[in-house]
C-alpha cells in the first residue's frame, strides 16, 4: 500500500496502548477515529496518547475524534453503532485518490473486532492487523509489550469480493443486467487485485451485453459478447468449470445470431423471434402490457417479411396501388396518397391473405381478423397503446400462442440468455 497516501485510521480500543501505536507508527494517520468502550474511553488520553508522545507521535485532540460503543460484548449493538462510520468513510475517501482509509480492529474484544471487520468490508480500504514476534504462554498468550508488528494489511475487497459475485449471480439470474453491472462495477473500482479486477470486468461485460440486447441495441450487444469472449479463464475462475462452459457455449451460440441480426436487411425472421423472446421475458418479470406490446410488434414484423420476401412489397408505409389486388384496391383508394398507402397490421396480413400467401390464411383462420374477438384488439386498448386498460394473463397466452403458429417456430427455439443457477 502506497505510504504517502493521506490515512484516516479507524482503530477499536481495548486495554493495551502498544498495538494502536505500532498501528500510528506504520500508517502515520492524517485523521483518527478511535472506538472505545466507555470502560477504555480514559485510556485513549491516558495510555495512548502519552506513549505516542514518548515515541515521538503527536496527537493533539483536533486530530483525533472518539466513537463510544455502549457495550464492547453487545455484537449486534456495535456494528448498529459503526454504520455511522460509513458516510464518514465515504466523504474522506471522495476527496481522491491520495486519501486512503486504513482500518485496525486488533484491540477490544472479539465482538468489536468482529463488527469492525464485517462493517469495513463494505469500504474500500486497508485492514490492519497488529501481532507480535513474541507472546507470553510459550508464545500462544499475548504479544510482549515492545514487540508488536503490524501483521496483515491488505484490500478486504480482494478477499471478499466473492459476495459481490454471489450477489451479481442472482441479479443477472433475475435478468437486472443493469443492476448486475452496476454491482461489479463498484466492487472493480473498490479492489486492488489485478486477477480479480479482470474477473470483474468479464462479468460486467457479461451483464452490458445481455443488457444492451434486452433494449434492442444489437450491435452494442454483438460487440460486447466479442469482448467476454476474451476473458475465457477469467469466467472460469470466478464461475467454476461447469457454469463457465455453459456462458461460452451460450455466448459463442448468441454472437452468431446477433451477428446475423446486425449484418441482415430488416425485417426478417430473426427480429421476429428476437421479439417473440423478449416478449417471454417482459411476461417472466410480470410485465404483461410491455410482454404484448412486443408480440403485436412480432406479429407485425411477420407480415412485413412475409410481404418483403415472398411478394417484394418492402416498405408497409408506402405500398403502391398498383401492386395492391382489386378487391382492395377499391376499399382503400380513397385513403391513398401519391398513389400510394400506408399498411397496418391488419391491412398486411389481408393484404397477404388476398396475394393468396398461406401467412394471411393463417392469420384469418385464427380469427385475429375478428376486431371483436382477437387478443389484438385488447392490444390496442392497453395503456401502452391507445386506451388505458390493464392487459390480462389470458390476452398474453391468447397472443402468443398466436404469434408462434404464425411463425410456425417452436418456443424452445427461441434464443435464451443463459441462466447460472438450478
Amino acid at each position: 500500500m502506497n505510504e504517502d497516501k493521506h490515512n484516516l485510521l479507524v482503530c477499536t480500543v481495548g486495554g493495551s496502548p502498544e498495538p494502536i501505536v505500532a498501528t500510528l507508527k506504520r500508517w502515520k494517520p492524517v485523521r483518527i477515529r478511535f472506538i472505545p468502550t466507555k470502560e477504555t474511553r480514559e485510556r485513549i488520553e491516558t495510555d495512548v496518547v502519552r506513549l505516542a508522545e514518548s515515541e515521538g507521535l503527536t496527537l493533539d485532540p483536533g486530530r483525533y475524534d472518539v466513537l463510544e460503543l455502549s457495550d464492547g460484548q453487545d455484537f449486534d449493538g456495535c456494528v448498529y453503532t459503526l454504520r455511522q462510520l460509513t458516510p464518514v468513510v465515504e466523504e474522506w475517501l471522495g476527496r481522491g485518490d491520495l486519501y486512503q482509509v486504513v482500518v485496525d480492529f486488533t484491540g477490544g474484544t472479539k465482538c468489536m473486532s468482529a463488527a469492525l471487520a464485517l462493517q469495513a468490508q463494505r469500504w474500500r480500504c486497508v485492514f490492519s492487523y497488529v501481532g507480535g514476534s513474541q507472546r507470553t504462554k510459550e508464545g500462544v498468550g499475548i504479544v510482549i509489550s515492545g514487540k508488536e508488528q503490524v501483521l496483515h494489511a491488505y484490500n478486504p475487497w480482494d478477499a471478499l469480493g466473492f459476495q459481490a459475485v454471489e450477489r451479481w449471480v442472482v441479479l443477472f439470474d433475475q435478468q437486472a443486467f443493469a443492476a448486475a453491472a452496476s454491482l461489479v462495477d463498484r466492487a472493480m473500482r473498490n479492489v486492488t487485485d489485478p486477477s480479480r479486477k479482470r474477473e470483474l470486468n468479464a462479468l460486467k461485460l457479461l451483464s452490458e451485453a445481455y443488457d444492451a440486447w434486452d433494449r434492442f441495441d444489437h450491435k452494442e450487444a454483438e460487440s460486447k459478447l466479442r469482448d467476454v469472449a476474451k476473458y475465457e479463464n477469467d469466467l472460469q475462475a470466478v464461475l467454476g468449470p461447469t457454469k463457465s462452459e455453459h456462458v461460452r457455449a451460450v455466448v459463442s451460440e448468441h454472437r452468431c445470431y446477433l451477428q446475423q441480426l446486425v449484418e441482415g436487411s430488416a425485417p426478417s425472421m430473426l427480429h421476429v423471434t428476437d421479439l417473440l423472446a423478449n416478449a417471454r421475458r417482459r411476461e417472466a418479470e410480470g410485465r404483461i402490457d410491455d410482454a404484448v406490446a412486443r408480440l403485436y410488434r412480432a406479429i407485425e414484423a411477420l407480415a412485413q417479411t412475409a410481404l418483403a420476401e415472398r411478394h417484394q412489397i418492402t416498405n408497409t408505409k408506402q405500398v403502391p396501388l398498383t401492386r395492391i389486388p382489386e378487391s382492395l384496391r377499391s376499399q382503400w383508394v380513397s385513403r391513398a396518397e401519391a398513389e400510394t398507402v400506408f399498411l397496418g397490421l391488419q391491412d398486411a396480413y389481408a393484404l397477404l391473405n388476398a396475394l393468396g400467401d398461406n401467412l394471411g390464411v393463417k392469420f384469418k383462420d385464427l380469427q385475429l381478423d375478428n376486431r371483436q374477438q382477437s387478443p389484438l384488439t385488447a392490444r390496442n386498448q392497453s395503456i401502452l397503446a391507445h386506451g388505458f386498460e390493464r392487459v390480462s394473463e389470458k390476452v398474453f397466452g391468447q397472443l402468443w400462442n398466436a404469434a408462434l403458429q404464425l411463425a410456425n417456430v417452436d418456443k424452445s427455439s427461441l434464443p435464451r440468455f443463459p441462466h447460472l443457477t438450478s
